[in-house]
């Protein structure tokens, strides 16, 4: 481990900065989310509505950005719901009806009763477009439990469908077939929405793969297992890619190998990084250790933490090691 004194130094050093400034940088995260979303939903939806409208103002989705920076992540969701229903609203009558109640159906459902993973909801439209969707399931297996890949559903679910609203618009905002704004055209229009997103095998596929990447992370990762972490990951990524590869071979799909597999490979590498400062034990000093009081006897096996201290004692911001309190018991 010497020869890695630095970087554990750095860690350290980065965790214990992380802890002094929690708040900040956590309003900092949500800030980027946030803004990210917005001027995405602006892209794909804003730009297609009135010239001028206020919801264009680069201005305006700052402000509303750092207001959700302010906020729990579950509020900050709400007002982004909000921009997205009032987007679609100036587009398409059905296209927010069907929205809003996706967005129902999400709370009533979901997050009404798991409101800590409605930033993964945040994260997968922005993801999406970096083409680190993959990436997503692997944190939310990592970091939560798994009830989370039903958020990583509904983020994919609403970029899928924004996508779907914007690449659908000519037919939407003009008759189509000669029929004039009546009911038989607004059943037309709804039944176009709804069939374009159950008929998109795509996402069918693509939800398979990363909710059961998402549930396989989570349970291999609370193995008592050495590695357990390191191998969660691995198995979510070769589940995704296989998945994936099933899916194109039974459908045809057509997906882009070597996009798939590019953002795959990055995501692993960002999912280990992520691993290192949230997970780092040191394999190669496990105890293993036996107690007894008088009804049981108890076998529990220790990992301790990997920990660097500092050689000059003033500059130490760590407690030096006192045996069982450094160990910490296995995450299975």
């Amino acid at each position: 481990m010497n020869s890695n004194t630095g970087i554990y130094v750095l860690r350290e050093n980065l965790i214990q900065f992380y802890k002094r400034q929690e708040f900040l940088l956590l309003s900092v995260f949500r800030f980027a989310v946030s803004l990210a979303v917005l001027l995405l939903l602006r892209g794909h939806l804003g730009i297609h509505g009135p010239a001028g409208a206020a919801l264009n103002s680069t201005l305006l989705n700052v402000i509303l950005a750092l207001v959700c920076s302010l906020l729990p992540t579950g509020f900050s969701a709400g007002i982004i719901g909000l921009v997205l229903v009032w987007d679609l609203y100036r587009l398409s009558l059905e296209a927010t009806a069907i929205c809003a109640a996706l967005i129902l159906v999400c709370l009533l459902v979901y997050f009404r009763f798991s409101p800590r993973d409605t930033m993964i909801l945040l994260l997968m439209p922005v993801a999406y477009a970096l083409n680190l969707h993959y990436l997503v399931p692997l944190l939310a297996g990592l970091m939560f439990g798994p009830g989370a890949a039903v958020a990583v559903l509904f983020g994919l679910l609403f970029t899928k469908y924004v996508l779907l609203v914007e690449g659908s618009l000519p037919v939407l905002a003009a008759p189509a077939g000669g029929l004039a704004l009546t009911g038989e055209r607004l059943i037309a229009n709804f039944r176009l929405l709804v069939d374009g997103m159950v008929n998109d095998k795509s996402l069918v596929i693509l939800a398979a793969a990363l909710a059961a990447a998402a549930i396989a992370v989570c349970f291999t990762r609370r193995l008592a297992i050495e590695y357990a972490w390191v191998i969660a990951i691995t198995v979510g990524c070769i589940l995704e890619l296989i998945i994936l590869l099933a899916g194109d071979m039974r459908y045809g799909t057509e997906i882009d190998l070597a996009h798939v597999f590019l953002g795959i490979v990055i995501s692993f590498m960002l999912a280990q990084i992520v691993r290192f400062f949230t997970f780092n034990v040191d394999y190669l000093r496990i105890e293993n250790v036996q107690f007894e009081d008088e009804d049981y006897y108890y076998y529990v096996k220790a990992v301790p933490k990997v920990m660097v201290y500092s050689s000059d004692p003033e500059d130490d911001e760590f407690d030096p090691p006192s045996g069982e309190d450094d160990a910490e018991d296995y995450e299975g």
